[in-house]
């Protein structure tokens, strides 16, 4: 089913796996294993040949968060672009000189962060250490030289002044052993829990501030974000753009949706996940395969229609779509009146270039107990109409071409040719 989910677009999922997109080698002289089907006979709504407009299904207007200097603009209109390649970019030699200064300034509090918890080093609590103790010693000689004056003054051999300076001196040396003390005591003990803490806040400010200008930096380029073509551009190399400023249009053409408007008597015919058949106007048509998505409950005034979506899988040749937004496309809608036809697994349509077709097997012999038969297959061109559930309504130029009964390839026929000798196991419904 890879095939039909890779051509047409269907929202069914399938177990088995078709294959690509591409020409059918060269049939080798062995016999080919394939699984069959067992075409037959439904009743369904004959099909009736709508127009249907083509939209994309996804469509956006890519601007600038930024403002700046336009650098580049590398997606011109009508460019294929993939999700994420850099559609146009703004000059950015300033953001890049803002982010070199930021960077360095986190070094920088990094750095005084990383002092802090290292804590003192032992030389300096070491000259913490020399100069307390060394205070320590002025102010023991100051107290004891107070001391003796204290004994002079008494016995009248010292005057008051004398014993006055003394003991200020004494005082004051005392006061600058305490500070010593202190200050060895602060630098043994190494930065208090505050300190390293309003050290680690500014490290994480800084770090933020660094991934603010990089996050900008970013936003320096406009990049899509989505596979797509850009089909308008605003902007031009070396212009000034402010935020939000349009750069460019783009409209995703992997997957359409087309729109047709179906009148108010026909509308009760549809209902949502129908597979019908699309097929492009033109000397070249290609028909491809889509499913009813949203019929919108809500009639045209003028027309009296009411809008019916229908979701496909898109053909890309070459970044080319087989479907371009704005194309009118024939639909075959069930809206007809009640008639029987013949009808196929979906997995039996096969892509033949630019129309479909279907390998039927012309058995040569059997085997009841295996349910094997070999034989060799016909290629049959048709077109698919409407759909009950995984099988399709076919038609043939000859309406004797596939009939109910008959043996469809719907797996391995990728590979077939006309006449490919195959055998095949034969499938339930």
């Amino acid at each position: 089913m890879g095939l039909l989910l890779a051509v047409f677009g269907t929202l069914f999922a399938f177990p088995h796996d078709h294959g690509s997109l591409t020409a059918a080698p060269p049939e080798t002289a062995s016999v080919k294993t394939v699984t069959t089907a067992v075409a037959k006979e439904l009743e369904a709504n004959r099909s009736t040949t709508m127009l249907g407009t083509v939209n994309p299904s996804r469509s956006t207007t890519i601007g600038f968060s930024l403002p700046g200097r336009v650098q580049s603009l590398q997606a011109k209109r009508g460019t294929r672009v993939s999700s994420g390649n850099i559609i146009a970019a703004l000059r950015t030699e300033v953001i890049q000189i803002e982010i070199a200064a930021a960077r360095a300034q986190l070094r920088l509090v990094q750095q005084r962060l990383k002092e802090l918890e290292t804590g003192s080093r032992p030389e300096e609590i070491a000259e913490a250490m020399a100069r307390r103790d060394s205070a320590a010693a002025l102010s023991q000689k100051a107290a004891n030289q107070l001391k003796r004056l204290k004994t002079l003054t008494e016995s009248g051999a010292a005057s008051v002044d004398e014993l006055d300076v003394a003991h200020a001196e004494a005082n004051s040396l005392e006061q600058l052993h305490q500070a010593a003390s202190i200050a060895y005591d602060r630098i043994k003990a190494g930065p208090r829990v505050e300190q390293v803490g309003q050290a680690k806040a500014s490290v994480d400010l800084q770090t933020e501030q660094v991934r603010l200008l990089e996050d900008r930096l970013t936003k320096h380029k406009v990049t899509a974000p989505f596979d797509g073509y850009i089909v308008e551009e605003f902007i031009e190399a070396g212009a000034w753009v402010t935020s939000g400023d349009a750069a460019v249009s783009l409209i995703d053409l992997d997957t359409v949706e087309i729109e047709v408007p179906v009148p108010a008597d026909n509308i009760a015919n549809l209902q949502t996940n129908q597979s019908v058949s699309i097929q492009s106007r033109g000397n070249s048509p290609r028909i491809l395969l889509g499913t009813i998505e949203r019929i919108v409950p809500a009639a045209d005034p003028r027309s009296r229609t009411f809008p019916v979506l229908i979701k496909a899988k898109n053909q890309i040749s070459k970044d080319s779509p087989a479907l371009m937004s704005g194309m009118t496309v024939n639909v075959e809608l069930p809206l007809g009146t009640k008639a029987k036809g013949t009808f196929v697994p979906l997995d039996a349509l096969v892509l033949d270039n630019q129309s479909l077709s279907v390998f039927v097997l012309t058995p040569q012999t059997s085997s009841d107990a295996s349910k094997s038969v070999t034989g060799h297959v016909r290629r049959v061109p048709v077109t698919p109409g409407v759909s009950i559930g995984q099988w399709v309504m076919i038609r043939t130029s000859d309406h004797s071409a596939i009939k109910s009964g008959d043996l469809v390839v719907t797996r391995g026929n990728q590979t077939l040719l006309d006449g490919s000798q195959v055998e095949a196991i034969v499938k339930d419904d």
